[in-house]
C-alpha cells in the first residue's frame, strides 16, 4: 500500500485582487492541485499599505489586523518563514503593466533595445521598489518556496485609454506590443525574480491583447458602471492559477 501524501500547505497573499482568485475556486473554476490546501491572507486598499515584514514575519498594523483575520478565517494574523510549504503573491501591487507600456514608449522612440544589464537592473529597480517584492525576498531568503503573480494589465473596453491619465495618453506606442516584446520583458522579470528566489508567472498570452491590456472578456463584474480597469472577473483569476499550479513541486521540498 502506498504511504499517504503529506499535505502541502500554501498561502495566497494579497490585495483586493485576490478576491477573484477566491471566488474562482469557490465556484469550482479551479483549485489546487490534489494535496495542496491553501488559505488566503492579506487586505484590501489602505489596510494593504501597513502590511510589512516586522520581527521576521509578515505583519499589518494594529489598525489592519481585524480585516486581515476575516480574510485569512484561521486566525493567522501573520506569515513567517516555515508556516507553508510554499506562498503566492497575488497582485499585491506589482504593478508591472506601468513598467511594460513605458518600456515600449522608450524602445520605440530610440528604437533599439537597451543591453541586458541596464535592462535587468532597471526591472530590479522597478520590483523591489514595491513592498510586497521585498516581503517576498524576505521569506525567500529564509528558505520558503516563494511565487508571484503580479497585478494583471489594464483591462480593456472599459474606458478611453488614450484619455490624459491613461495609459495610451502617456505611452501610445504601448498598443503595438508584440507577443515578442511581451515575452523579452517576461522572461527579464523571471531570470531578476529567480535571483531572489522567487518564481514570477507570466500574464498568459491569450488573455492579452493590444500590447498591454487584458481581454474585455475578463472585466470585473460591472466594470463599466464602476470605471474598474483594474479588477477581473473569477476566470481571469482561474486561467492565471492554471498557470501557477504546476510550478509547484518545488513546494515538495519544503518542510
Amino acid at each position: 500500500m502506498p504511504l499517504p501524501v503529506e499535505p502541502r500547505r500554501l498561502c495566497l497573499i494579497g490585495d483586493s485582487q485576490m478576491g477573484s482568485a477566491s471566488l474562482a475556486i469557490r465556484e469550482g473554476l479551479t483549485a489546487p492541485p490534489d494535496g495542496h490546501s491553501l488559505e488566503f491572507w492579506g487586505a484590501t486598499g489602505p489596510a494593504f499599505r501597513t502590511i510589512d515584514w516586522v520581527d521576521g514575519a509578515i505583519r499589518p498594523a494594529e489598525t489592519a489586523r481585524a480585516q486581515v483575520l476575516q480574510i485569512n478565517g484561521h486566525g493567522r494574523d501573520h506569515v513567517a518563514p516555515g508556516d507553508f510549504n510554499g506562498v503566492i503573491f497575488y497582485g499585491a501591487r506589482l504593478r508591472i503593466a506601468t513598467f511594460f507600456a513605458a518600456y515600449f514608449q522608450w524602445r520605440s522612440e530610440r528604437l533599439t533595445h537597451p543591453s541586458r544589464a541596464v535592462l535587468e537592473t532597471a526591472v530590479h529597480d522597478f520590483a523591489i521598489s514595491t513592498r510586497s517584492y521585498r516581503l517576498a525576498r524576505h521569506l525567500a531568503a529564509a528558505g520558503d518556496p516563494v511565487f508571484y503573480i503580479p497585478a494583471p494589465f489594464t483591462s480593456d473596453g472599459v474606458r478611453n485609454l488614450t484619455r490624459a491619465g491613461n495609459v495610451f495618453h502617456s505611452f501610445p506606442a504601448a498598443r503595438n506590443a508584440t507577443t515578442d516584446d511581451r515575452a523579452l520583458l517576461w522572461e527579464t522579470f523571471e531570470t531578476v525574480s529567480a535571483r531572489d528566489g522567487i518564481t514570477l508567472i507570466r500574464q498568459p498570452e491569450d488573455t492579452v491583447t493590444s500590447g498591454v491590456l487584458t481581454k474585455a472578456e475578463y472585466q470585473c463584474a460591472d466594470a463599466v458602471a464602476l470605471d474598474d480597469i483594474g479588477h477581473k472577473s473569477p476566470a481571469f483569476a482561474a486561467r492565471w492559477l492554471q498557470d501557477l499550479w504546476p510550478k509547484l513541486g518545488s513546494c515538495a521540498q519544503a518542510a
